[in-house]
């Protein structure tokens, strides 16, 4: 042990250690530019179909596109409902603005919608970066990078790796996380009512961007209010950051209250994901919170060797739970505790306020999504995940760093190591696979070709959310009005399926494997026994496009002609 020690402390490590400090600016770049580039190369290939495009993004995309192509907020696939074609309240406005930007500058098109969430991942790259290196140094800054690009905590449905998963796709979740790091990284700069306001301004962007943006206001305020200053100055600070977040989110408080019947028709639409004033809500959030994990961490999951479409997911054995997803594992079950206990231990023991800012992002958005959230995705959890690896990284790098090495620490060093090893193996296989399956992906334009052969451009057609940029030359309506249109709530919309598909005078339905099971799941029995009387009274089937066209995207895809009742 004496030797190691010796050889730590030798002349060689000073070398390293003096060529690196001499050089440091120019090897903090280097990994910037390396960390962006691996993503680029990571997310670019095949952009325009890999991963497969999903109905949450055609969903977004096509209010984004009217934006962009009419100056109108809304999405033509929901006429008929609450005025969702002119007025858009499904989901938080600002998200759908930025990729009308990008649409209006680069061309209409899915390889440029979905560049927008590149954006927001180098951003949040950098940010974490800035954020680590400000608080716990360079090396936790580059440890963070690394972390952020190789942690496998298996969020989204390709790689596992969460922000080139959510990179990747026109969904608002990565969108607000840029901003939450910026208003972090401004309230380190110190207490004052100018860095408040702009701080609540960038969280007012973030709650714009998607609703859990929003958990960092009471984090931020309690964070001020522990500031050592007068009662007075915190006052002042809590109200600048307060008011600057009100001030940006009013516009659209006034776009809803514009027309606050349909604000709340659509937004109805998330049934009691949002119940606030029920006490139960809370309690039966926290109880099933640990749902958020079962699935992504494989405590909870089909076994090796079944078949995933005859078998559902089911608690693992201790032998194949231990081998499966280790790196969410560690990240979740020992990487997060590791990052709170050491934020607080330099809290408490340092007084550190930096330490004390991340501890309450950490913690608060962790309690906040466990007590608010009821849908329990894990997607929902980004915002979470460069705090923590910001955490994790600060706390290895610590004790990476001490000055005097004991038989304890080095036994924790080589634990630090053995995990960081089995990120970086897990992560790079991941990624890789990634890469080698992008050319292989569905190829969007050629699969919208072949549904062509049978639905002649102008058709009135009722169908899967994510075919709708591909068959944009018809008059488009999304399945999903299926569920939305005949809702207890749904108004003066109600009716049936068989009512809205008469009125619309629907001529083709064309159905997703995974959009006729979702009919076949959730519609309610008098639902579903009036859509299927429909089909088997107006409906013939032309063609089910299955094979090398579709197979690995949307398992198949019947086309139906649609009769005019008698």
């Amino acid at each position: 042990m004496a030797g190691l020690e010796k050889a730590l402390d030798g002349p060689l490590t000073a070398k390293i250690t003096a060529f690196a400090q001499s050089r440091r600016l120019l090897i903090e770049a280097g990994a910037i530019g390396l960390a962006a580039l691996i993503l680029l190369v990571s997310t670019l290939p095949n952009l325009a179909n890999h991963p497969v495009i999903t109905d949450d993004e055609m969903w977004v995309f096509s209010a984004a596109y009217k934006l962009a192509t009419e100056g109108v907020f809304g999405s033509d696939m929901f006429e008929g409902f609450y005025n969702a074609d002119s007025r858009y309240y499904f989901n938080m406005p600002a998200h759908h603005f930025a990729i009308a930007g990008a649409l209006k500058l680069l061309g209409a098109g899915i390889v440029q919608a979905r560049l927008v969430g590149i954006v927001y991942a180098i951003a949040t790259l950098l940010l974490a970066y800035v954020v680590a290196r400000r608080i716990y140094g360079v090396p936790a800054a580059l440890l963070t990078l690394g972390l952020l690009l190789f942690l496998r905590i298996n969020m989204g449905f390709d790689t596992g790796l969460p922000i080139q998963e959510l990179a990747v796709n026109m969904r608002y979740d990565l969108a607000p996380v840029p901003f939450l790091l910026g208003g972090t990284l401004v309230l380190l700069g110190g207490p004052s009512v100018k860095r408040a306001a702009i701080a609540g301004a960038l969280f007012g962007i973030a709650v714009l961007m998607q609703f859990f943006g929003a958990f960092i206001l009471p984090i931020a305020a309690a964070f001020l209010w522990f500031e050592k200053v007068s009662l007075q100055t915190r006052l002042k600070l809590i109200g600048a950051l307060a008011g600057a977040a009100m001030l940006v989110g009013l516009p659209y408080g006034l776009f809803i209250l514009s027309d606050y019947d349909a604000f709340q028709g659509q937004a109805g639409t998330i049934d009691r994901r949002a119940d606030f004033d029920r006490p139960s809500f809370y309690f039966d959030n926290l109880k099933r919170e640990p749902d958020r994990f079962l699935r992504p961490l494989a405590f909870k999951e089909v076994p090796r060797g079944a078949d995933h479409a005859l078998v559902d997911p089911r608690f693992l054995s201790i032998e194949e739970t231990l081998t499966r997803r280790p790196s969410a594992k560690l990240a979740v079950i020992v990487g997060l505790p590791l990052a709170l206990a050491f934020m607080g231990w330099r809290t408490l023991r340092q007084g550190s306020r930096a330490d004390r800012l991340l501890l309450f992002c950490l913690g608060g958005l962790v309690a906040q999504y466990a007590l608010l959230e009821s849908a329990k995705f894990y997607i929902y959890w980004i915002p979470v995940v460069p705090f923590l690896c910001i955490g994790i990284a600060g706390a290895i790098a610590s004790l990476l760093q001490i000055q005097r090495w004991t038989t304890l620490r080095y036994a924790a060093a080589g634990v630090a190591a053995a995990a960081l090893l089995i990120v970086l193996a897990e992560g790079s296989v991941a990624r890789i696979g990634g890469i080698g399956a992008a050319p292989d992906a569905t190829n969007y334009e050629r699969l919208a070709q072949e549904i062509h052969r049978y639905v002649p451009p102008g058709s009135r057609v009722v169908g899967s959310t994510a075919l709708w940029w591909g068959l944009r030359d018809m008059d488009y309506r999304s399945y999903f009005l299926f569920f939305y249109k005949t809702r207890p709530d749904a108004g003066e919309d109600k009716t049936t399926i068989s009512e809205f598909l008469r009125d619309f005078d629907a001529e083709y339905l064309v159905l997703t494997r995974l959009a006729i099971g979702e009919l076949d799941t959730h519609l309610v029995q008098r639902d579903k026994d009036d859509w299927h009387t429909y089909m088997r009274d107006n409906a013939e089937l032309v063609k089910r496009i299955e094979g090398p066209v579709v197979i690995g995207a949307y398992g198949f895809i019947d086309i139906w002609r649609l009769r005019p009742p008698p």
